[in-house]
């Protein structure tokens, strides 16, 4: 996380508590302090201590630990649970900033669960986002991010929710501009009801930020100006350090101005008593010190740093040996009150009951994990017996159609072939002429028919193992002229005129021979139930990446039950003829499907019927 990051990033964690009338930090704290003189309420004591220990979070970080130590141990006393809540809220955050994340955690998680039992919901919100930061701190964004979503799920209209908006913005870098724009309006809002004017000049922070995102360095530079002004009016002093280094971070292309901000940056924080600060922003310096190439300032300035380095390190140190007492304290009065409440010999009755129940549970506990890792490995071979089952269902019934092809493909063909032989037989008066045009019509479908045979049955060789879609460029109407000459003899027979009106241009990505299937069989059945001397029409229409290609023909058309079932075996049709065209149509259907389109009939105007299907042009 980058250092502005974190700056506004501790703003947003410990602003929840500390809302209400803007005035600068040191006198919120003054005010509270005096206020608490006159505290005569026990409530109203532990609340303004709970208070105090937040505002000191960015100030003194001992003193905030002592705050919250205080409150929990009056809460404690009295048995106020929602004081126990704030105070464990307040030493999380405490340390969080200490970098101690699992510790944090863990007592967000017991806040947590009393504010829900006490059913506040501000609350709620604010320690699950907070709870969020850390996660964030511990580089898990997805958990994070996820525990700033629940809130804006869950959360109520008030005026943390500015807070949970800001932070989702802050913490999310996948957000696009258009997105932080929405969530810094949302922040602004909702501020803007509340009149939070903190979080108001945190939103012109972030669009500081989207305005150097988008490369507007002019209009970015103006708002910081504005910006600053504005909490320098609200003797916000904690903004006026993150605005300063803002401006170091924007002119970091010029060390001279970087610095000028830098050291302004600094002076504030040492004078306000911003004690966390001031090791980020003197590295801040000495960055800019180098670059500017003053190799004695440099010295001075690291001196400086290691000064200050050496007081935090201090200052860390007893703030664990204080941390560790308070543990300590609090786990002997835990003890202590149950050495009050109980006799020695139940105490050791208890702690026996325990410890054999502990063991006890952990014996059943791992009995039900061995059980139900036994029924997911079960469940697992169940599924996959399943799936193969499924699987090998599948590929059996691709493999029958496949066969179907051959039979239903050359069938007509072959019909055609032996009807020229039986005409030649029975009519043994035609010309030596006649005869050879017959012979070779012959040849020719037989030499067609072969190469479609051919052809065909290595792609089903290549099927056999089950459905493998292999798709390639292929001229629509290109295919519609092969599949007319495969049926040139019915055509003729029947004195049908085809008209084939798809541009030449017109290409689609797809399985050749299941299209050419659909294909020889719509024309087929067009052909089949056409008048003589007749007209069949096919024409394309594209839609985008989608074409549709249609077959018209001018037959008697069908009634509506027969189009409801016209793509089913069970079909109802009139005769074997028109039962085989329900057949191969419900497989047409399928490879359509396989293509990833639809097939669909109607009846044409003024009769006929028009077979269509549609299918992506693109794989």
């Amino acid at each position: 996380m980058s250092r502005s990051k974190t700056l506004l990033g501790y703003f947003l964690l410990i602003l929840p508590l500390c809302y209400g009338k803007v005035k600068g930090q040191s006198n919120l704290i003054r005010a509270e302090r005096q206020k608490l003189l006159y505290v005569k309420d026990s409530i109203r004591y532990i609340n303004s201590i709970n208070r105090l220990g937040m505002l000191y979070h960015m100030k003194d970080i001992d003193s905030s630990l002592y705050y919250g130590m205080m409150a929990k141990q009056l809460a404690s006393r009295m048995e106020y649970p929602k004081g126990k809540a704030d105070a464990d809220n307040v030493i999380a955050s405490v340390l969080y900033i200490r970098g101690m994340y699992q510790e944090s955690l863990q007592l967000y998680t017991h806040a947590l669960s009393a504010y829900k039992v006490q059913k506040d919901t501000p609350n709620v919100s604010q320690v699950t986002m907070n709870m969020g930061n850390v996660y964030l701190s511990l580089n898990d964004a997805k958990k994070g991010l996820e525990l700033f979503r629940q809130v804006m799920r869950t959360g109520r209209r008030d005026s943390i929710m500015s807070l949970v908006y800001a932070n989702y913005c802050m913490s999310n870098p996948d957000l696009s501009d258009d997105s932080i724009a929405y969530y810094i309006d949302k922040t602004r809002e909702i501020a803007g009801i509340y009149k939070d004017h903190r979080v108001l000049i945190a939103v012109k922070e972030l669009e500081f930020d989207l305005l150097q995102k988008k490369g507007r360095n002019t209009a970015a530079l103006a708002l910081l100006g504005a910006t600053l002004s504005e909490a320098r009016k609200y003797e916000l002093d904690d903004q006026e350090i993150y605005l300063l280094s803002s401006y170091t971070r924007f002119y970091k292309n010029q060390p001279d101005s970087a610095l000028h901000y830098a050291w302004l940056s600094y002076q504030l924080a040492k004078k306000k008593d911003y004690v966390l600060e001031l090791i980020p922003i003197l590295k801040d310096i000495l960055h800019y010190t180098a670059l500017s190439g003053n190799k004695d300032q440099m010295i001075s300035v690291q001196k400086l740093l290691e000064s200050v380095m050496a007081e935090e390190n201090e200052q860390l140190k007893k703030f664990v040996g204080d941390y560790i007492k308070y543990s300590a304290i609090q786990t002997d009065n835990t003890f202590l009150s149950l050495v009050n409440k109980n006799s020695k010999t139940k105490i050791l009755m208890l702690i026996a009951i325990c410890v054999v129940g502990i063991f006890l549970l952990l014996f059943i506990y791992r009995l039900y994990q061995i059980s139900r890792k036994h029924q997911r490995e079960l469940e697992q071979l169940n599924l996959t017996v399943l799936e193969q089952n499924k699987t090998l269902q599948v590929n059996d019934e691709f493999k029958n159609k496949l066969f179907s092809i051959l039979a239903h493909d050359f069938r007509t063909p072959l019909i055609s072939t032996i009807s020229i032989a039986g005409l030649m037989k029975d009519n043994p008066e035609f010309t030596k002429s006649e005869m050879e045009e017959f012979y070779g019509d012959i040849e020719r479908q037989a030499s067609d028919m072969l190469d479609s045979f051919d052809t065909i049955l290595q792609w089903i060789k290549q099927q056999l193992s089950g459905y493998q879609y292999k798709p390639e460029i292929l001229v629509l109407y290109d295919l519609l002229c092969e599949s007319a000459e495969i049926m040139k003899q019915q055509l003729d027979a029947k004195k049908i005129t085809l008209f084939n009106q798809i541009p030449m241009h017109i290409t689609v990505t797809s399985d050749k021979e299941m299209l050419q299937f659909v294909n020889r069989n719509l024309l087929s059945n067009a052909i089949k139930f056409s008048p003589v001397g007749s007209t069949i029409v096919i024409n394309s229409m594209q839609d985008g990446d989608s074409i549709t290609v249609s077959v018209t023909d001018q037959g008697q058309g069908m009634d509506e039950l027969t189009i409801s079932k016209l793509f089913t075996v069970s079909g109802n049709f009139g005769s074997s003829t028109q039962h085989g065209a329900g057949i191969a149509l419900s497989m047409c259907k399928d490879f359509i499907q396989k293509l990833g389109g639809r097939i669909w009939a109607k009846n044409g105007t003024p009769n006929g019927a028009v077979f269509s299907y549609s299918i992506s042009s693109t794989v």
